[in-house]
């Protein structure tokens, strides 16, 4: 039997074409014996593995069929198409991607044992089986690029509402992840629907983040002057340049740049308490000319809203919110002599909003004949944010000489 087999020759012609479905690859070959007779209507067994790396690697799959050559010793064989028997593995689990490929093919005659005709490699054509998986993207798939437009660009010009582009559904983890060092790792556009739509059941739909402090990490645009953004739901802002805390609120400043800030009236009270008398020249006042009132010392300035007389501005209120404001003082006036006495006092609260000064004017009373004079108010008023508050007096005395300043208290309050 086996001189039988080595005294075998055939000349095998084989012609590998892909059938476009279902996966086949067409073998043909002509058998014929050691004088060049062909094996005409002859009955054989063909074993065919293709081996993945090299001609001895290892089999992805392999399968044997019984044939029967016509007239001129011509056989044709379907690989991978029904009524194979044998098989490992399957013709639609090769990985065309991984390695090169080679066909080993073995014949027996008459229920001989097999013998090995030879192995070849398979060369590009049978590779459109690799074309059609990279069509299916068999996955997992990882491609780099480099590209100066778009690597990847994809159009659905369908116009109804229900379509999409792109559809990416996780399980578990990212359905969608883009990353991008300088560009965007995302862009998408639709003209009637929804460009971005992130839907996540049981985790975030959307995240978007960047490391550098002059970026965005997720920006909202809207060209027509209508909203940018829209919250179906609770909103949360987390972090920031301040960090949130309860009772806070949201505030911008000039550029629009957001922040967590504690409201004035939430946790302080806005208002001030100062009294006693600032020494020296701011003392003395002059003759028969309003003077501004200067305390020496602040008891209470709940939001630092107070300056004192060493202070820019001196001796003055600058109201922080816009509201009702109540404002009460008490003063003593009096004269370098006691043979001297004050003729008149007059104390003026005065308001300035937006560089225009207006005065409240109060008179005080007095006992005549005497060298001071007491003077009290209490009023109430509104007043908006940015507005600037002080006190000032005109004291007259009788002789002409400069009167003093020898006592002051002074407290101002937002009421609502």
């Amino acid at each position: 039997m086996k001189q039988f087999l080595t005294s075998i020759f055939l000349l095998l012609f084989t012609a590998i074409v892909w059938a476009q479905a279902p996966k086949i690859i067409n073998y043909q070959g002509v058998a014929r014996n050691a004088s060049g007779v062909a094996y005409a209507g002859q009955q054989i067994s063909v074993r065919l593995s293709i081996h993945t790396g090299t001609p001895e690697g290892i089999i992805e799959y392999s399968e044997t069929r019984n044939v029967t050559t016509n007239q001129f010793g011509l056989f044709n064989v379907g690989i991978g198409s029904a009524g194979a028997s044998n098989m490992q593995g399957s013709i639609t689990g090769i990985n065309w991607s991984a390695g090169n490929k080679f066909l080993t093919t073995e014949i027996s005659i008459n229920g001989q044992p097999y013998a090995n005709l030879g192995t070849t490699q398979m060369m590009s054509v049978p590779f459109a089986m690799h074309s059609k998986e990279a069509k299916e993207l068999v996955l997992p798939f990882t491609q780099a690029g480099s590209s100066a437009t778009d690597l990847l660009s994809l159009t659905n010009s369908d116009n109804t509402t229900t379509s999409s582009t792109i559809k990416a559904t996780a399980s578990a983890g990212k359905a969608f992840y883009g990353s991008s060092n300088t560009g965007t790792s995302g862009y998408f556009v639709s003209n009637s629907g929804t460009g971005v739509f992130g839907y996540a059941p049981n985790g975030t739909g959307i995240i978007g983040m960047t490391n550098t402090a002059g970026e965005i990490g997720i920006s909202a645009i809207n060209n027509a002057n209508g909203l940018a953004l829209s919250v179906k739901g609770g909103l949360r802002i987390n972090g920031g340049n301040t960090n949130p805390g309860a009772g806070k609120v949201l505030t911008s400043d000039a550029q629009g740049n957001a922040t967590w800030q504690t409201p004035e009236s939430s946790t302080t009270t806005v208002g001030f308490i100062v009294n006693g008398v600032a020494q020296g020249g701011l003392q003395n006042h002059p003759h028969n000319t309003f003077y501004k009132l200067h305390a020496a010392k602040e008891d209470y300035d709940g939001n630092n809203n107070y300056t004192l007389y060493n202070q820019t501005p001196s001796s003055t209120f600058t109201v922080p919110v816009s509201g009702l404001y109540r404002f009460q003082s008490n003063i003593q006036m009096g004269t370098n002599s006691i043979s001297t006495d004050i003729e008149y006092c007059d104390i003026s609260l005065v308001v300035k909003r937006n560089g225009i000064e207006t005065d409240r004017r109060m008179t005080g009373a007095w006992q005549p004949g005497t060298p001071y004079a007491f003077m009290d108010f209490d009023t109430v008023m509104y007043l908006t944010a940015g507005d600037q508050i002080w006190l000032k007096a005109k004291t007259s005395t009788e002789d002409g000489s400069n009167p003093i300043l020898e006592s002051f208290n002074f407290i101002g309050y937002l009421i609502k």
